[in-house]
């Protein structure tokens, strides 16, 4: 299945609750826009266009994601390595539900 970009792609992981908790880095934008599509897997050019970085951003901070098991590897389409929010871990859980307190603060808020 393919995944429709908008016009949101570009800057989509630069106004959220997660980075406005934790600012712009990329391993926060990644994990930002891999939680915003998280009944997707996307490859890397997928990921850069939603975290508004560069292709090679996303290889350099991958792996430690990886190590981390908030990100894994789902499958190969195309030569393309997919991944997404790694749904099994406590650690990746623990993110999401982060992202989801800081929404309704910042919804309190507003």
């Amino acid at each position: 299945m393919a995944l429709e970009h908008t016009d949101r792609s570009e800057t989509y992981a630069e106004d959220t609750a997660l980075t406005e908790l934790f600012g712009n880095g990329p391993k926060v934008k990644i994990i930002a826009a891999l939680l915003g599509e998280s009944d997707h897997d996307l490859n890397v050019t997928q990921i850069a266009e939603l975290a508004g970085i560069h292709r090679t951003t996303v290889y350099d901070h991958l792996e430690d994601l990886l190590e981390l098991g908030v990100v894994e590897q789902t499958r190969t389409v195309g030569g393309s390595q997919m991944y997404r929010i790694d749904r099994d871990s406590t650690v990746a859980e623990d993110v999401a539900q982060l992202e989801w307190d800081l929404l309704d603060v910042i919804g309190d808020e507003e």
